[in-house]
């Protein structure tokens, strides 16, 4: 970053991407998917722990606890911090060419670096979060649905039970301690990936 770059963005800034901190999974309910995910996880899990074991100067137990606990870290670091770069500030053709007028596209293609790099941990925790959902040992975080679909599919005149669902309505007005510069729809839409979600529905129950 040059002082020039520096003095521009002051000028003229342009969007910059964040880190999410991420504490929620809903997870897959269908048994092929679920099994089909935990048979990749465990191939990359195998792979990721190949890398280490082999190139560590340690043997025995000591490679194994080292190369254990490096995967471990990295799939907890994965799940928990997500980069989010903003990919409309890139630099110039769609990131192939640095923009020599700011620096905030450096930023957000380092962001992507790391979405990228992080996201096999992502995969493989999401999987374990998905079994361990489907074998009743954990819950799923609530789907996030709009008002229609929730009128649709849980308040019908007559057909469909709501005994095992159970749902809370999320909050007219912003929350403490968001963002005050989004709206509500724009928090909703940042946080559970649509815009006009009113109701988080959980039918695992």
């Amino acid at each position: 970053m040059s002082l020039y770059e520096y003095w521009c963005e002051q000028y003229d800034p342009k969007p910059i991407g964040s880190v999410d901190l991420n504490t929620e999974h809903i997870a897959q309910t269908s048994p092929g998917v679920v099994c089909f995910k935990l048979f990749a996880a465990t191939m990359m899990t195998a792979g990721l722990f190949w890398v280490p074991f082999h190139f560590l100067p340690l043997y025995g137990w000591q490679s194994v606890a080292v190369s254990s606990g490096i995967v471990m870290l990295y799939v907890g670091i994965a799940f928990f911090f997500i980069p989010s770069p903003d990919t409309d500030n890139l630099g110039w053709m769609g990131g192939l060419i640095n923009d020599p007028f700011h620096y905030s596209d450096n930023w957000n293609r380092t962001l992507l670096f790391w979405h990228g790099l992080l996201g096999p941990g992502r995969f493989i925790a999401g999987s374990i979060l998905d079994t361990a959902a489907f074998l009743g040992i954990a819950k799923s975080d609530p789907v996030p649905c709009s008002e229609e679909y929730f009128a649709e599919r849980y308040q019908p005149p007559e057909g469909v039970s709501t005994a095992n669902a159970t749902y809370a309505e999320l909050p007219a007005e912003a929350s403490p301690g968001s963002d005050p510069r989004l709206t509500r729809e724009e928090e909703n839409q940042k946080r559970y990936g649509l815009a006009s979600a009113r109701f988080l529905i959980n039918d695992d129950e």
